[in-house]
Formats: structure tokens, C-alpha cells, sequence
């Protein structure tokens, strides 16, 4: 098996203050959207943990996309250890991770970890959901990785929402809330 599974980025991620604020701003600016925005409340977890110990997560996300590439905003909310501020310090702004799918994500992580990344959050979606990853790549490439399970599911979310980025024009709602 090639590792990683997959070595093409469906996702880059930034830190942000207020969401809705600077998914508009973006919107306006780089002319794309709509946004998606959802919360994932710390119920929407199955798991979390952050580097090996019990974790918690919970975030607003707003999604996007500029052609091929998916634009994810992260509003952490409330200030607690995990990979969001491991390289973001709490209030500020900035470039976060590079997401991958994988098609196994123990394989991909012990791959990364070879390559020096340590894993800062490990969790899955409530129900049986998909996994995901954050892995610590900041010493060596500056910002994290994050890893997440291919699912039908997931996938098909993500294309319906490039399928109306397609369409999106300047004018148009920038933001829907799900």
C-alpha cells in the first residue's frame, strides 16, 4: 500500500474570530459561496481525544468552495486544549491545517508519525460516523494535517456543495445556515 492514501488537499482551514463576519468578507472579496455554516456541538462526537487523554471539541464551521479547493472557516468556541490553539493562539486568526482523505486512517497516521507529526486530536462523528485526525506537522511544515475517513456520505455533502459554489454569483445569499 502507497502511504498516504490519498496526497491531493480537499480542504484548506483557517482560525477564525467571527464567522460569519469573515465568511461575508471573503465572499465579498473573493467573490465565492455560498457558505455553509454549521455548529458541531461536543454531542456531535463519539469521541475526542488530545494528544492520548480524554478531549473535547466544539466549533462553528462555514464551507466553501473556490473551484476545486474547499475553504473551511473554524470558530472554535470557548478556549480549551486542543489542536485549534496548538498553533493559533486563542483570539487570533490564521492559516490552520491542510485536510486528506484517507482510506485508512491507522496506516495514514502511523505514516505521518514516522515523518515526525504527532497527533494532537483524534475523534469520530456520533453514530458511527467518520473518523478524523489532527496531526501536529507545525515544527516541520508549519500548520497541521487533518485526516479524514472517505464516506459516501461526507462526500456526496461536500460535492452538492461545490455544485452550487459552481453556480454562486456575486448577490446571492453568501451565507446559508444548516
Amino acid at each position: 500500500m502507497i502511504l498516504p492514501t490519498h496526497n491531493i488537499a480537499i480542504q484548506q482551514a483557517w482560525i477564525v474570530n467571527n464567522l460569519e463576519e469573515t465568511a461575508k468578507k471573503w465572499s465579498a472579496m473573493l467573490s465565492v459561496g455560498p457558505f455553509y455554516i454549521n455548529e458541531y456541538s461536543p454531542q456531535v462526537f463519539g469521541e475526542i481525544e488530545y494528544r492520548g487523554k480524554p478531549g473535547k471539541l466544539h466549533m462553528n464551521t462555514a464551507i466553501t468552495y473556490a473551484g476545486d479547493i474547499q475553504i473551511e472557516l473554524v470558530e472554535p468556541v470557548g478556549i480549551y486544549p486542543c489542536a485549534y490553539f496548538d498553533t493559533i493562539e486563542p483570539g487570533s486568526s490564521g492559516f490552520h491545517h491542510l485536510c486528506f482523505w484517507t482510506e485508512d486512517i491507522e496506516a495514514d497516521i502511523a505514516h505521518y508519525l514516522q515523518q515526525g507529526c504527532t497527533v494532537a486530536n483524534l475523534g469520530q462523528i456520533a453514530g458511527n460516523g467518520p473518523r478524523f485526525a489532527y496531526l501536529d506537522a507545525s515544527k516541520t511544515l508549519g500548520y497541521m494535517i487533518e485526516l479524514l475517513e472517505r464516506s459516501a456520505g461526507t462526500e456526496a455533502t461536500f460535492n452538492g456543495w461545490k455544485e452550487n459554489a459552481k453556480n454562486w454569483q456575486p448577490g446571492d445569499p453568501d451565507i446559508i445556515k444548516l
